[in-house]
């Protein structure tokens, strides 16, 4: 699915990330831990082609798919078709990527007849499924709220449903559980999980939280000073399979 390798990034005269290769297989999650300031994010913004004007990939490729997002320098055409698409992300705060002034049936809406033609009434139909899907007791409810009417814990969720409305493939996924208290973490966790088990998505987790880390991935990369490995058995506690101690 993903296949990042020797990637590189300097923001301006600081080398964030050095090296750093890993994949990310067809229905898994593989989470990067590693303190604030380690690079962890930068990686996500990497891939998903949003390091700014100051962040510059100066070596490295990016493939999803077996198609290069990044290569030879630059980013190639296949990242706009994908971005927003087959490739999705969630953030810590989720209620600020959507916008204040429109339902979140609206949002849902537009997302979806960004890939197909779909009539406003099929398109509710789908989303308010979607959104029972990731247990909301009252969908039509949620689709006709605005997102400051939701909590974080329910914005989260909605945003999973938005990745799975457009058939994204691969689910970035930046310190997702941070903003949301003890119970609702567990909520969500266990519902992403259930997602990739049952739709086969892929996603690439970001979180300084080993606890959610073990709980959600199947594979772990320690992040630190820019540098990334594997840890397994152990050395870190956790076997790389999130069934096994």
């Amino acid at each position: 699915m993903l296949e990042v390798r020797d990637l590189s990034i300097r923001y301006e005269d600081n080398a964030t990330v050095k090296d750093v290769s890993f994949t990310v297989a067809d229905g898994e999650i593989y989470s990067i831990i590693g303190p604030s300031g380690s690079g962890k994010s930068t990686i996500l913004n990497a891939v998903s082609g949003m390091l700014g004007r100051n962040g510059t990939i100066t070596s490295g490729t990016i493939r999803l798919s077996g198609q290069d997002l990044f290569r030879d320098g630059a980013y190639t055409p296949y990242l706009k078709q994908v971005l927003g698409r087959q490739l999705a992300t969630i953030t810590q705060h989720p209620d600020r990527s959507f916008d204040p002034l429109f339902t979140i049936g609206d949002q849902m809406t537009e997302v979806m007849r960004v890939n197909e033609k779909i009539s406003r009434k099929d398109a509710k139909k789908k989303g308010t499924a979607l959104l029972e899907r990731l247990y909301f007791s009252d969908p039509e409810r949620v689709w006709d709220s605005y997102p400051h009417q939701l909590s974080g814990g329910m914005c989260q969720r909605v945003a999973v449903a938005m990745a799975l409305s457009n058939k994204a493939t691969l689910l970035l996924a930046d310190e997702p559980t941070s903003a949301l208290d003890v119970t609702s973490q567990a909520e969500f966790i266990r519902q992403l999980r259930e997602v990739v088990d049952t739709d086969g998505l892929s996603v690439l987790l970001v979180t300084h939280n080993m606890a959610v880390a073990k709980a959600l991935a199947d594979r772990v990369g320690v992040l630190k000073d820019g540098v990334l490995e594997e840890y397994r058995g152990d050395r870190f506690a956790y076997s790389g399979s999130r069934t096994s101690e």
